[in-house]
């Protein structure tokens, strides 16, 4: 999971005064599978990453946007070639993508088209 979506993720927990606990159980899923995924040890799917944003209130699409608030991440993005504004517009189009997939409005094959495009446009990121 990016290091976007977990803090996002984190943020939102906190703002809804929810532990990890909370999470697993409002989702079916044990207390460390939520470890695991806010530790990046593993992704949540498509799926399980809209119930999440259900669960917590806020939309898909918020875990694709960066924060790029520093300096150092800011430097980071323009040595990937990537002003703060690209890495947003990236992570609104796939979270609109992945919400897109979720609602049946795409197939999963247009679904890797378009995330491929992405990736091609971010620089493989």
């Amino acid at each position: 999971m990016r290091e976007s979506m977990r803090r996002r993720i984190e943020f939102e927990l906190k703002r809804n005064n929810m532990s990890q606990k909370d999470l697993a159980t409002r989702l079916g899923v044990s207390e460390v599978t939520v470890s695991r995924w806010l530790n990046g040890e593993r992704d949540p799917s498509i799926e399980t990453l809209n119930r999440i944003a259900d669960e917590l209130g806020c939309a898909t699409s918020a875990f694709f946007v960066t924060d790029d608030a520093t300096d150092e991440k800011k430097a980071a993005g323009e040595k990937n070639g990537m002003s703060t504004g690209l890495k947003v517009t990236f992570g609104v189009i796939l979270g609109l993508v992945i919400a897109a997939v979720a609602a049946g409005l795409l197939s999963k094959d247009e679904k890797d088209q378009l995330v491929d495009i992405l990736k091609k446009d971010d620089g493989g990121n």
